[in-house]
């Protein structure tokens, strides 16, 4: 692994990163920006279109009640008379109001004629003024309507610095300091001085004190909580403000509704200590965070509920008043100025904050909420952690392939495993910085590896390229330290390659078929060379040098090497073939193997350099390689090249002192592999073998004989033949009891 300890070190420096933007301890607002993209994504996947809900209407102040009824904001007495409709007419089970009545409301008619009363001095008119004034009052009438009746108002919260009014009356809080309940669960420390709900409440818009006394509740309608990117997703429940806590308008008319009692749940967190898990109003637990907000449960795009025009009401023309019957009314308006529209995960613009309470107030109906639990924070840490190390460690040796094939898998657990929890589960754990540090790792080492061992791959290309296949050097850039042009000693395998008569074959063919004849020959040969592994030394004219175990080691050289040499010889049929069709003479070569202890590096003088092979063990092939006319035979590798790929049939050839050395050395055909040799051949061979050792023995009557039935018959008449010459010159002239039958060459 040392190799990729770059590579290690820069994954995991990207898994601190994430680590400690997980802890708070840094922002990084492209990675909020990803997960809120997440979350609509899984919200939009999982959202089907839905049945409208029947327990929740929306009585809408629209365009057409506006024409009807006149301008907004209405006379208290029609709304008193729109009160009056619901409960009376239509038995509507609980009215909430999405607007705030914060000004007193009066008739100025009413008003000029008490003056120009006073004016006139009239008495009379005063007196009876007097005494029907309450029943003509506006918010009079509306807080009578109100009474002994399910009615909360809404109002509104402001946390902005900008303001710092409040008006009129919000009501009593959900909660407060001095409440049993709150105090029992000691939520003063924990909600209060520890951070529940930070942001203060500077202002705010409530409802005049008459309307706010009549009304059974009040809630704020003030959603807040918009993500950055400008869309809603989480709805405020709960609001501190001076000591207390207050109910959103969704919770207030949840609970009468379900004529509950609310009830805050805690639990302890990993530390012990004491946190809010949410809400319960007997329905299932309604999450909550330390910021007082739950994750909006949309049932779908805009208008999704059902909506009755508020002058229908008020003229008793409902087409389906069925629609009223024991259901939750909100008025609202979807009047042009008037309308709150919101960005929400499902649709852009167009969302009406009316139906925010809407949904909500069915989710805390049904129980149904998604939710981030407490242990999140700490699961996505410990996710993070594994998936940083682990992919840190595990990515680097797997290549590009591995590398995506990791990636693709990685990924998709990730994307299953949280969607399984949202859907099953309904828990909401962050998916986008998990993604975001696979691809980065990903990235990571993709990039490295292009940027760095790319140019590892082109400065060994540069270096071997043209000596080894290609496929060679994309193995050595895995390793690329351990290569160089160094010269060292390496036990290695050289072949030589000739052709033969070349001069003849030259003077048959002008300069460019010459030229031609053997770019073909040569390419033909360097392939097999290259298939088989080899590295390319040098060309020789109509000779080619090439050796196998350097630079890449190969400790089975000998046998690749040899295996080489007879594919050129069934390489070169196919060459003369193309030859013969051009009208080109056909070639014959000779190829000698030798293995042993050589010196290779990059050798050579200042003005030139090749990384080449030297030593006996190299002229010692390049013998072998010539003495192969001498026995009429295409290949002859030397004993060591035997003994080091004893996996070949051979047949011995004889042993011989070539020039400049007084070691003798055996010389052997290979034949090829055990067991597919050709039987005529292996009979031969053991014919041969028989006669070699009568010769050896000096019994050279009984040797001739077969040497000569081999000639007659054999495939190797230049071999049988000069077998026959010797045994009947030793005949003549026997060779003497110290005679080592070694065949000494007195030419290269």
């Amino acid at each position: 692994m040392k190799k990729y300890l770059n590579r290690i070190v820069l994954g995991l420096l990207i898994t601190g990163v994430f680590l400690a933007y997980n802890k708070g301890q840094i922002q990084i607002d492209l990675l909020d920006r990803l997960e809120l993209l997440a979350y609509d994504a899984r919200l939009k996947a999982t959202t089907p279109a839905q049945e409208i809900d029947p327990r929740v209407v929306i009585i809408d102040i629209d365009e057409r009640s506006l024409a009807e009824q006149g301008h907004w904001p209405w006379n208290r007495a029609k709304l008193a008379k729109l009160l009056n409709n619901l409960f009376e007419e239509y038995g509507i089970d609980i009215v909430g109001f999405d607007v705030v009545f914060a000004e007193r409301d009066s008739s100025e008619e009413l008003e000029l004629l008490e003056e120009l009363a006073i004016e006139q001095g009239d008495s009379s008119f005063l007196k009876t003024y007097q005494a029907l004034k309450p029943q003509v009052n506006p918010d009079k009438v509306f807080a009578n309507s109100m009474r002994d009746r399910n009615v909360v108002l809404g109002y509104y919260f402001d946390k902005s610095k900008a303001r710092s009014t409040f008006t009129s009356s919000i009501g009593e809080p959900l909660f407060s300091k001095g409440n049993p309940f709150y105090d029992a669960l000691n939520l003063q420390k924990k909600l209060g001085d520890e951070g529940f709900i930070e942001a203060e409440i500077t202002s705010f818009t409530g409802n005049v004190s008459e309307l706010q006394l009549a009304a059974l509740d009040s809630g704020f309608y003030s959603i807040g909580s918009i993500d950055k990117d400008g869309i809603l997703r989480r709805i405020q429940l709960l609001e501190k403000f001076d000591g207390g806590l207050y109910q959103s308008l969704a919770v207030a008319l949840t609970r009468h509704y379900l004529q509950s009692e609310v009830k805050i749940v805690t639990t302890l967190d990993e530390n012990g200590d004491k946190v809010v898990e949410g809400l319960d109003l007997g329905t299932g637990l309604v999450p909550m965070d330390r910021e007082g907000t739950t994750y909006i449960p949309y049932k779908g795009r805009a208008f999704n509920f059902r909506y009755i025009p508020a002058s229908d009401v008020l003229n008793k023309t409902v087409k389906q008043p069925e629609d009223l019957e024991y259901a939750i009314a909100i008025v609202g308006t979807t009047a042009a100025g008037l309308v709150d529209l919101r960005n929400s995960p499902l649709q852009q613009n167009n969302y009406p904050g009316v139906e925010v309470h809407a949904a909500t107030i069915i989710g805390m109906l049904d129980g149904e909420f998604r939710a981030r639990p407490y242990y999140s924070t700490a699961a996505e840490f410990l996710i993070l952690l594994f998936l940083g190390v682990t992919l840190s460690l595990l990515l680097p040796p797997l290549g590009a392939m591995g590398e995506s094939i990791t990636l693709l898998l990685t990924n998709s657990v990730l994307v299953a495993g949280n969607l399984y929890l949202w859907v099953q589960h309904s828990t909401i754990m962050s998916l986008a910085p998990a993604l975001t540090l696979v691809a980065l790792l990903y990235i990571l080492n993709t990039t490295y590896g292009y940027l760095f061992e790319s140019r590892a791959k082109l400065k060994l290309g540069a270096l071997f390229g043209q000596y080894v296949p290609p496929e060679l050097v994309d193995e050595m850039t895995k390793n690329p330290e351990s290569y160089n042009l160094e010269a060292r000693k390496e036990n290695l395998t050289v072949l030589f390659t000739d052709v033969r008569g070349f001069t003849t074959i030259s003077e048959g063919l002008n300069p460019t078929e010459l030229s031609d004849l053997m770019n073909e020959f040569l390419s033909a040969m360097t392939r097999v060379v290259h298939e088989y592994g080899g590295t390319i030394d040098k060309y020789m004219g109509d000779a080619m040098m090439a050796f196998w175990g350097a630079p890449m080691e190969n400790t089975n050289h000998a046998r690749d090497a040899l295996l080489a040499a007879i594919e050129m010889g069934n390489a070169l049929e196919d060459v003369n073939v193309r030859f013969a069709e051009k009208g080109w003479p056909p070639i014959k070569i000779g190829i000698g193997l030798n293995s042993g202890d050589m010196h290779v590096g990059n050798m050579g003088s200042e003005f030139r350099m090749a990384y080449t092979v030297l030593g006996d063990a190299v002229n010692l092939g390049s013998r072998v390689e010539g003495i192969t006319k001498n026995y009429g035979v295409e290949i002859l590798v030397t004993e060591f090249t035997a003994q080091a790929a004893p996996e070949f049939d051979y047949q011995r050839i004889d042993s011989v002192r070539v020039k400049g050395k007084l070691e003798p050395v055996t010389l052997m055909l290979p034949l090829g592999v055990p067991g597919e040799v050709n039987q005529d051949k292996m009979i031969e061979r053991d014919d041969f073998h028989r006669a070699l050792d009568f010769y050896l023995d000096q019994s050279f009557t009984q040797a001739k004989p077969i040497f000569k039935a081999l000639l007659q018959n054999g495939k190797m008449p230049v071999l049988y033949q000069a077998y026959v010459d010797r045994c009947d010159e030793f005949e003549k002239n026997p060779p003497g009891e110290s005679w080592d039958g070694v065949f000494t060459l007195t030419s290269k």
